[in-house]
């Protein structure tokens, strides 16, 4: 059964057209990973998802949960159990750890509810566990990778959206970010994800999306052929 299902979207930046008339699914429990070389329109896919900007085209529509979520703005998509992770972490970077967690689900979160959901984030992400106190301006590549996740997660979402989860973590933790994304998988979260490092993150996927010059391949598992094609 789908959980979002993309179709036509047509969009770009001032008179550049970035995507064209792109369609596809994800189903409920699946991880579907979107690849193309720079350029290709992957980043821009999942913002014209997410609210953050909008299709140029009246026929264009994203479905969530058999809702239609095309005009939907981000905090209206928290709600409904979308969570989106850039590629640049957006934390609070004079704030401590815990703090920016809290900030998260401020918003969505009882505050009686919120310490209850802290904890069971914290316990999803035991790494974070020691680090609560310490300001995120002195967290490395891959810890500032794991409270943005503890940020998504505190909402309980059905439905994430990851931008190159893997960008800007060193080689020491990249094993620890694979590993949390494998255990979101394992839980029956639904993952849409964008990654450049296709090597890394390739046995993960149910599903692999190519993108080249901002329209949909559809490529098989086992076809390095395709895989290269749209890479370059």
């Amino acid at each position: 059964m789908s959980i979002l299902s993309v179709d036509q979207i047509n969009t770009g930046y001032g008179k550049k057209q970035v995507l064209f008339d792109v369609t596809f699914e994800v189903q409920k429990g699946e991880t579907t990973l979107i690849i193309g070389s720079n350029g290709s329109g992957k980043s821009t896919l999942l913002k014209v998802i997410y609210g953050l900007l909008k299709p140029w085209n009246s026929e264009a529509k994203i479905i969530f949960n058999n809702e239609n979520i095309t005009n939907c703005k981000p905090a209206q998509l928290i709600k409904k159990g979308i969570v989106y992770i850039p590629q640049q972490n957006e934390l609070f970077e004079d704030m401590t750890v815990i703090e920016n967690i809290e900030i998260a689900g401020m918003q969505t979160i009882e505050k009686k509810e919120l310490k209850n959901r802290i904890d069971e984030v914290l316990e999803q992400l035991p790494v974070l566990k020691n680090l609560t106190k310490l300001d995120c301006n002195r967290l490395s590549g891959g810890e500032r990778k794991q409270v943005s996740m503890a940020m998504a997660l505190i909402n309980k979402p059905s439905l994430i959206i990851f931008d190159e989860p893997l960008a800007g973590v060193s080689p020491k933790n990249l094993n620890d970010i694979i590993l949390q994304i494998k255990k979101l998988k394992e839980t029956g979260i639904s993952i849409l994800l964008v990654e450049h490092r296709v090597k890394n993150i390739f046995d993960i996927a149910d599903k692999v999306i190519g993108l080249k010059l901002g329209k949909v391949f559809n490529i098989q598992l086992n076809s390095i052929d395709q895989i290269n094609e749209v890479m370059v």
